[in-house]
């Protein structure tokens, strides 16, 4: 597997609540980026929980007697544990409480691209010459662009464009959203919203797809979102598997 990741402050920011983690496995290589939110350092606490939670969880229950629909079940089980531990930890601290955090969580598995997802950070994958955005955000913006009450071009400047409509540990109960599509290679996209709010896809697809290694063209989207303002803590992961003849 080859992957590239960087996570940068931003130019504005004084903590960085975005964290990720990639697995390096053969088998199960995956990636997670979460991206916090909350007072007092609440949202580094909550990002970084979950993502220590999901690893944890993933790597005693992921087994290769899975097939792909239980490995993506295996994975919201991984969330909802996240959420439950989460929740309850602010619950009881009252400094951190209400604290909450995106998670998307991508596998790549017998053939398949599976992602698990709360929030509005993002997955694509890139192939082919084009890109996908493979999760939906969670948030009140794209609700409106759903229900065709806003454009596109009005979401981007939405003075509510930040408000998110699902989050991890924010309730006790947490729906998650689960994707399997078919991966035939190509390159798989984690980041935050620090990354989509000044960045295209089609720019994010114009660096990912060079012929340079996937950390440069990562740190080169951090430089070009930097470079347009640097609002938001800023996280990118790409990786990228070579597709097996033999799995199913």
């Amino acid at each position: 597997m080859k992957f590239g990741a960087i996570t940068d402050i931003g130019m504005h920011r004084k903590i960085n609540e975005d964290n990720y983690y990639v697995n390096e496995s053969d088998v199960f290589p995956y990636a997670i980026v979460a991206d916090g939110m909350g007072g007092h350092q609440a949202g580094e606490i909550a990002s970084m929980m979950a993502v220590d939670i999901i690893e944890e969880y993933l790597a005693k229950n992921l087994s290769e007697e899975l097939d792909y629909v239980e490995a993506g079940e295996v994975m919201r089980q991984s969330f909802i544990s996240a959420n439950s531990i989460i929740y309850n930890y602010a619950k009881n601290h009252y400094k951190i409480m209400g604290m909450g955090t995106t998670a998307t969580l991508a596998l790549i598995y017998r053939g398949k691209l599976i992602t698990a997802h709360v929030g509005d950070s993002r997955a694509y994958y890139i192939a082919d010459g084009t890109i996908t955005q493979v999760t939906k955000d969670h948030s009140y913006v794209n609700e409106l662009l759903m229900r065709g009450e806003i454009t596109p071009e009005m979401a981007k400047n939405h003075p509510k464009k930040n408000y998110i409509t699902r989050a991890m540990g924010a309730e006790d109960t947490l729906k998650v959203d689960i994707t399997i599509k078919p991966y035939n290679g190509g390159r798989v996209v984690l980041c935050s919203d620090g990354l989509t709010n000044f960045v295209s896809d089609e720019e994010i697809m114009a660096y990912i797809s060079r012929e340079k290694p996937l950390d440069t063209s990562c740190e080169e989207l951090v430089a070009l979102a930097n470079s347009r303002g640097g609002a938001d803590n800023i996280t990118i992961v790409a990786l990228e598997r070579e597709k097996c003849d033999n799995e199913q």
